[in-house]
């Protein structure tokens, strides 16, 4: 029964984790934007909706490494499954997919790429994409530790692995907010280096 009730939770995270690109791309909205005309479109106040987008992923980061298999031994040296490690690694390679896909279109799928506001400067529609890659360099965090984590199933204890994706997606999400205003929106808003 418990073998069961282990895959059809991490079948059910497999599919929440189809949406993790969607997601850390919903994070960011709440970032101000610069646009191609260099106007600046202030981003959402953090809400409760932030912090349980947050929370929320956290927990299907969490359930997709599975059960730990505990062999006679402490829970501190227990190791993971192997359909847990499965499903950890082709999440966070889909979440890296998704992270990916949900820039392009937000960021290719804009007013200004459609006409309505043109470029400020001729062959460069700045900052466009340093904006799309630096908003995705937590998401890709959170898929890269994912899948190797994944990968080292064997010899990292089951504990480790659900944290350490988990911990550094958070981390990376938070650096990028408090680091956004200060730092990156100054080098958004002046001239293409």
């Amino acid at each position: 029964m418990k073998v069961v009730a282990e895959r059809l939770l991490l079948a059910v995270a497999a599919l929440v984790m189809l949406g993790f690109g969607y997601i850390n791309a919903g994070l960011n909205t709440y970032l101000p934007t610069v646009t191609s005309d260099q106007d600046v479109w202030a981003g959402q106040a953090k809400d409760l909706t932030w912090f349980a987008l947050l929370a929320g992923w956290s927990l299907a980061m969490i359930v997709c490494v599975g059960f730990p298999r505990r062999a006679g031994g402490s829970f501190w040296r227990a190791k993971g499954s192997e359909a847990g490690a499965v499903v950890q690694g082709l999440s966070g390679l889909v979440a890296a997919a998704g992270v990916g896909l949900a820039a392009a279109i937000l960021f290719n799928i804009t007013p200004w790429d459609l006409g309505e506001s043109p470029c400020r400067y001729v062959g460069s529609c700045w900052p466009n994409e340093p904006q799309m890659y630096s908003r995705m360099v937590p998401g890709l965090i959170g898929a890269l530790a994912m899948f190797v984590m994944a990968c080292l199933v064997l010899w990292v204890p089951w504990w480790i692995r659900v944290l350490t994706p988990v911990v550094l997606w958070v981390a990376a999400v938070i650096t990028l907010h408090a680091i956004w205003v200060p730092v990156l929106l100054p080098i958004f808003t002046g001239p293409p280096r």
